[in-house]
């Protein structure tokens, strides 16, 4: 079951009918339709594969249904796009080189597959909340003051709806950046006292908003070019904060951890080790959680390291435990201090002990070919949620059984980046596409989802 707020202008329009097709073969016995996973799973599993995803799949889907090129020089045209559009945002996600060596690549091993992947998936009502415009992006979704939230990196507006009424409200960030420059709104959490936090990477500072006062807080002074990237969040899914009250965040283009007073404003920086053989900028310290002891443990996505920083001592280890090009990104950390770590680029799951310094198992996706941006910890009941970015689902684990259930989205190329869980049995999050016309809906906005399992 889906519900919507409204229609896109002009009636459903052909993107509307695309979707509703999708609903109808994917529901009703007909054969399943192909979707970006299928696509991945059908080329080679090699290196090469892991770093496309990697690389390409940070932004939106790949293949099916939302980028797909039939021949090497089609490919080579969508490259140099997309590589200009990295180079102009300085966010060194694509290290490929100007030459022919990934389209010829693509060109060769990219069929179109003709059916998707069956799996048994389990009943949920969905409804869609649309808001925000369209040509902005919408990389994460939060609940506070009983709204739903999400920021435009480029528009820098925060919007906000009332998941009962339908109203939106919509308050202008001040960044202080020139206008026309994005912010880059990236990161939004909460802490335990409801206030909402956002990550403003291009800007180089971090908003707290009040969602009852409806005022902003900004705090700057972080190392110019850095790229405030995540807060370090802990086992409930809070911002964390260590024991003097400050919180943390990670830097997108430096490898740094910082350090920041609420109270006084005042950054501290603590370097952690640097990759060999790499550009900083090019690492991507990406995603973090502190343990019950006070360590922050974190991800490298280009890196492609897992690491760990002692504030007390500023000493940090990194760890590689990964397959090349595995790409872990957005970890959560239970109540047992394990980190489950998803693996953009080889589509596992890395369940790693804290106190034992080893890995407990590692866990593949059901779905072949798909690949996990996020996993977050429900605090209401310890279950364990997964982005399935490229099979348009959501997964639920049992952190005892490790069993999987599938949720599906209802729209092709629902591509994902978050969860939030309200404690009422649903699950929130939103379509994170950039551009957001690589999701298919028949909506002109950035678009809220409220999952409910029906079981």
């Amino acid at each position: 079951m889906i519900q919507g707020q409204r229609l896109g202008r002009g009636g459903v329009g052909l993107l509307g009918l695309i979707s509703l097709l999708f609903l109808f073969t994917s529901g009703c016995g007909m054969r399943e339709i192909p979707r970006s996973c299928d696509w991945i799973a059908s080329i080679p599993n090699t290196e090469m594969r892991r770093k496309v995803v990697v690389c390409c799949t940070a932004c939106h889907p790949l293949g099916l249904p939302a980028a797909y090129a039939p021949t090497a020089e089609a490919w080579n045209q969508a490259y140099l796009k997309m590589k200009k559009l990295d180079d102009d945002l300085e966010l060194k996600l694509i290290p490929f080189n100007y030459d022919m060596e990934l389209p010829n690549w693509l060109g060769e091993h990219s069929k179109l597959p003709e059916e998707g992947f069956r799996i048994h998936t389990a009943k949920a009502d969905i409804k869609e909340y649309p808001l925000g415009a369209f040509e902005g992006f919408y990389h994460d979704m939060a609940l506070a003051g009983g709204r739903a939230w999400i920021a435009d990196y480029f528009g820098n507006i925060l919007y906000g709806i009332d998941p009962e009424t339908g109203a939106i409200e919509q308050y202008p960030i001040p960044a202080g950046v020139a206008k026309g420059k994005p912010a880059g709104a990236h990161a939004i959490d909460v802490d335990e006292e409801g206030m909402l936090w956002i990550c403003l990477t291009k800007a180089e500072k971090v908003a707290r908003f009040d969602p009852a006062k409806k005022t902003f807080k900004i705090f700057s002074g972080y190392p110019k070019g850095g790229s405030v990237q995540y807060f370090v969040l802990d086992k409930n899914r809070f911002i964390y904060h260590d024991k003097d009250g400050c919180f943390w965040t990670t830097h997108f283009n430096k490898e740094i951890l910082c350090r920041t007073n609420p109270k006084t404003g005042k950054v501290t920086v603590f370097p952690v080790q640097h990759r060999e053989g790499m550009e900083e900028a090019a690492v991507h310290t990406y995603a973090a959680v502190a343990d019950s002891t006070g360590l922050i443990w974190f991800t490298e996505t280009h890196g492609n390291r897992l690491g760990w920083l002692d504030p007390q001592t500023g000493k940090s280890e990194l760890l590689d435990i990964f397959e090349p090009w595995a790409g872990p990104k957005r970890l959560a950390i239970d109540e047992e201090d394990r980190l489950w770590i998803p693996q953009l680029g080889s589509g596992e799951i890395t369940l790693y002990d804290t106190h034992q310094k080893k890995i407990v198992k590692q866990l593949p996706l059901p779905i072949p070919g798909d690949y996990v941006y996020c996993i977050r910890r429900d605090r209401f009941t310890g279950n364990l949620w997964a982005t399935g970015c490229g099979s348009d689902s959501l997964y639920r684990i049992d952190p005892k059984t490790y069993k999987f259930t599938v949720f599906r989205l209802p729209r092709a190329g629902a591509y994902t980046r978050t969860m939030v869980f309200d404690g009422k049995g649903n699950v929130w999050t939103n379509y994170a596409s950039i551009p957001n016309k690589h999701t298919i809906t028949p909506y002109k906005s950035g678009v809220i989802v409220r999952l409910t399992p029906k079981e």
